[in-house]
């Protein structure tokens, strides 16, 4: 006998004694192995630090509640068949969220000496999906602003490890949220409908998405899984975050609506941007004193900098190791340098750029702390984030000049600040004030955006327990940075997430999606929030598929960051052929203004194009749409849209408004 739930057309059945599911479909093929899981559990004693709880190895009840299924598990058994005095209740309900869904969650009641460190909920296990043709499946991953990668069960079998993990059980390819994923949702494009998993946690916890497969020889298996990191310790009632596993006929973008109408309804909103913000068409960013201690610029050849970007269309300046201990050196102090021209020097050649029309934004770290200052000896090594054995989480640059020392055997070591502890937040909002004295126009603190969260187990900090919830002082920590700028002064970061785009006002790229690559689809993240403004990233020269990369940048909306030489020595003048075709594709969103700066990403059409063409599409406040075609080809290309003919070069873009 099995219980049963149902959402639209998925169905989940559970044995009466918990142990077995099976998940169906109606009118479609899907199907699982009968051994397969519901949720998995990993436990650890300390010594035994991760041993596998499955599902499918317990015995529990199947209740009907009001709106679905209660599942309940007195004790949970581990892989080498101890028993550990855990009461696990797992809650399955219909929902609707935008469509019809399943929601699952877990509550803990840990009386065991272990602790309950991960719990991944749901774990969907198929061995197909909607379609018997596996190979015409697509998965659809969070990783960075989004990827999309074509028959998910034989690429993944590439994440094997060949030797770090159990890849004799499954094949794993994990991303962690918040960054490098920037959702927390992803999915299977399979027959015609796509198969959606998600985490709705307005909390925006740590998590880890992860798609699996079968080992090497076995029957194919495909498994999207989300894990929870509960941590929960001996005499500790947790409950997890909602899952939501949803199956729709259609595309990605039903995923993109559950997700985004979801985040919206919850903690989503768009933050008021000062309006040079909005128009910014990119930086130069340079690095006056480098990392190992060689100085480029000095504060009075800003100006002329910012001039020479100028007559390319760039309105910005970004600039690094201003201050007097060097870029990535001496985190989180940071002092005029009087060998750069002094604090005067610096306020005048702001205010300089400031008369011809510019901007300036200045940097300093938000997470790193150098381990070779008096501040970490005093204060670092208490705040920063904690391993499971109680190290720090350690950080190493290798940024080199012409010898081999520096590069073969690295220079800087950081630890990562906990954003959970007050003497974090008080020396950002020291640094944020001293830049602020100087009148730029915008403060910019690197990597608070999307830094790879570490979970932090040390109790003392004000998370206590709860090592994987420091989004909530994270962003109140962004929000008090906020708090310190004028109207017309911006507060920007590195990397974009969903959980932190509402706080900031701008994003430094750094991101899979920031820069082409043959699996990138930045379109899951920018049609689910088309609002944030961020930059390209990792352009340095010009590299022969200059014009490819920056053709994706534009395509894509991104500002664009120039850095030449990875801002050493050099700027966009001293490219002249890169310099003229950036100015080009400015010009181009200029003439298109009321759709790249004032409108927003969609995807709403689908036209048949072309393979060499690439296609993207933007809405004006008024309703209009324009379409970007990017010919990403070594030869010219012409076909029709919208009853119109275009003629494209080879790497080169076009842009048509749309006509029924």
């Amino acid at each position: 006998m099995y219980q049963s739930i149902k959402a639209g057309k998925l169905q989940l059945q559970i044995s009466e004694d918990a142990s077995k599911v099976k998940w169906s479909a109606e009118g479609l093929p899907m199907s699982n192995e009968v051994q397969a899981d519901l949720w998995r559990v990993h436990i650890d004693d300390e010594y035994y630090r991760s041993m596998t709880v499955r599902s499918s190895r317990q015995k529990g009840t199947v209740k009907k509640s009001s709106n679905g299924l209660l599942i309940y598990y007195p004790q949970l058994m581990g892989d080498d068949g101890r028993m550990f005095d855990v009461a696990f209740t797992v809650h399955i309900k219909s929902t609707i969220n935008t469509y019809e869904s399943m929601e699952m969650w877990a509550e803990v009641d840990n009386k065991s000496n272990a602790r309950l460190n991960e719990l991944q909920l749901p774990f969907v296990d198929l061995s197909v999906i909607c379609s018997e043709k596996r190979e015409q499946d697509v998965f659809y991953k969070m990783n960075g602003l989004g990827e999309k990668v074509s028959n998910p069960w034989e690429a993944l079998k590439k994440e094997h490890t060949e030797y770090m993990a159990a890849d004799y059980d499954e094949i794993w390819d994990p991303v962690q949220y918040p960054c490098p994923a920037s959702m927390c949702w992803f999915g299977v494009q399979s027959g015609g409908h796509f198969l959606y998993v998600g985490r709705h946690d307005s909390q925006s916890r740590i998590a880890t998405l992860s798609a699996g497969l079968a080992p090497r020889n076995a029957d194919p298996r495909l498994i999207l899984s989300i894990s929870n990191y509960l941590l929960a310790q001996s005499g500790e009632k947790l409950e997890s975050a909602h899952s939501v596993v949803s199956l729709n006929e259609g595309d990605w973008r039903t995923g993109s609506d559950i997700y985004g109408n979801w985040a919206r309804s919850n903690w989503y909103f768009v933050p008021k941007k000062p309006d040079w913000v909005q128009n910014m068409t990119g930086w130069q960013r340079i690095i006056l004193r480098h990392q190992y201690g060689e100085v480029f610029f000095r504060y009075k050849d800003l100006p002329h900098i910012y001039e020479e970007g100028k007559k390319y269309g760039l309105d910005t300046l970004m600039v690094f190791g201003w201050w007097k201990g060097r870029f990535d050196n001496g985190y989180p102090i940071y002092e005029i340098d009087p060998d750069l021209g002094g604090e005067q020097g610096l306020k005048d050649a702001i205010e300089q750029i400031h008369k011809m029309g510019g901007h300036v934004a200045l940097y300093t770290n938000g997470i790193l702390i150098d381990v070779a200052t008096d501040y970490y000896k005093e204060t670092g090594f208490r705040i920063c984030q904690k391993d499971l054995d109680h190290n720090e989480y350690r950080d190493h640059y290798q940024f080199s000049n012409d010898g081999m020392l520096l590069r073969s055997f690295g220079y800087k070591s950081f630890v990562t600040a906990c954003p959970a502890t007050p003497e974090w937040k008080e020396q950002l909002l020291k640094n944020g004030k001293i830049k602020l004295a100087l009148q730029p126009d915008s403060i910019f603190f690197d990597q608070m955006g999307g830094h790879k969260p570490g979970l932090c187990f040390d109790e003392a900090h004000l998370h206590g327990k709860r090592g994987d919830a420091e989004a909530k002082w994270r962003t109140e920590n962004m929000d008090a940075i906020k708090a310190l700028c004028g109207p017309e002064q911006a507060f920007g970061t590195e990397q974009c997430v969903d959980a932190f785009a509402p706080h900031i006002d701008y994003h430094h790229g750094c991101q899979y999606g920031n820069i082409f690559g043959e699996t990138v689809y930045p379109e899951l993240f920018l049609r689910t929030f088309p609002e944030p403004i961020m930059t390209d990233r990792f352009l340095h020269d010009n590299r022969d598929d200059f014009k490819r990369l920056l053709n994706y940048a534009f395509s894509y909306g991104f500002r664009f960051d120039i850095s030449v030489y990875r801002g050493r020595k050099s700027i966009v003048s001293d490219l002249p052929d890169y310099a003229a075709y950036i100015k080009k594709l400015i010009d181009i969103k200029e003439q298109y203004r009321d759709f790249f700066y004032k409108g927003r990403f969609v995807c709403n059409h689908t036209l048949f194009l072309p393979k060499e063409i690439r296609m993207t599409e933007y809405e004006s406040a008024d309703g209009r749409t324009l379409l970007v075609f990017w010919n990403d080809s070594d030869r010219e290309a012409e076909f029709t849209a919208c009853g119109q003919p275009v003629n494209i070069a080879s790497q080169d873009i076009a842009c048509l408004l749309w006509t029924d």
